[in-house]
């Protein structure tokens, strides 16, 4: 799905899958998730689905990691951004726009969440330490959205070393224009884009076994 003009001008590389993959879902949280409790909220329905099937594949491979994006009540912790989106300010910690959507398969004795102010799940957490602990040299990416924080992610992921696998059944956005056309640009300049019967074959081999479908 790389874009012609990109090809010809040079970013026509492609990542290698690695042997050491950790996956990142990033915002699957009630706000973005859930009807009426965010206007930030959208149909995540079929994303959450398929990365169910990655997380039930990954987690025999390496560490699962979850981020929830909110603030504390009095936004001291938020910048500037709210400036641009107003609607952030319905992301206060402890209530629940910031609960993780219960459909996901999260498992609290195993897995972990991270907690982030800005777009990137890179700004301001631990997650390249938690990365380098573990040795990734492949980071699966979920969540919502793909223009927003899965392309912050994604592009910080490329700069911190870490090469960035979007799974596009895995992400979504409430533009349907914005969603497609950021999966093309992170596919021609920062990330390799695939579909999830792809990506589960690639971690049925880096696992040895063949994982469900």
């Amino acid at each position: 799905m790389k874009d012609q003009a990109n090809v010809l001008s040079g970013f026509n590389g492609v990542l290698a899958p690695g042997v050491k993959p950790a996956l990142l879902v990033i915002d699957f949280q009630r706000g973005f998730t859930e009807a009426g409790v965010s206007p930030l909220a959208s149909d995540c329905s079929a994303a959450i689905a398929s990365t169910n099937r990655l997380i039930a594949a990954l987690r025999e491979t390496g560490p699962v990691i979850f981020t929830v994006v909110g603030y504390s009540a009095n936004y001291a912790d938020i910048g500037c951004w709210m400036q641009k989106c107003q609607s952030l300010s319905t992301l206060v910690r402890g209530t629940a726009a910031c609960e993780l959507d219960p459909r996901l398969d999260f498992d609290a004795q195993r897995d972990l969440i991270l907690h982030k102010t800005q777009a990137s799940a890179f700004f301001g957490t631990a997650l390249p330490g938690i990365l380098a602990a573990a040795h990734c040299d492949m980071l699966v990416v979920a969540g919502c959205t793909t223009s927003g924080c899965v392309r912050a992610s994604v592009v910080d992921a490329m700069q911190y070393g870490f090469p960035p696998f979007v799974v596009r059944d895995c992400v979504t956005d409430r533009s349907a224009a914005q969603h497609e056309s950021n999966l093309i640009d992170m596919s021609s300049k920062y990330a390799e884009v695939v579909a999830i019967d792809a990506m589960l074959a690639e971690l049925g081999s880096i696992a040895g076994q063949q994982l469900p479908a």
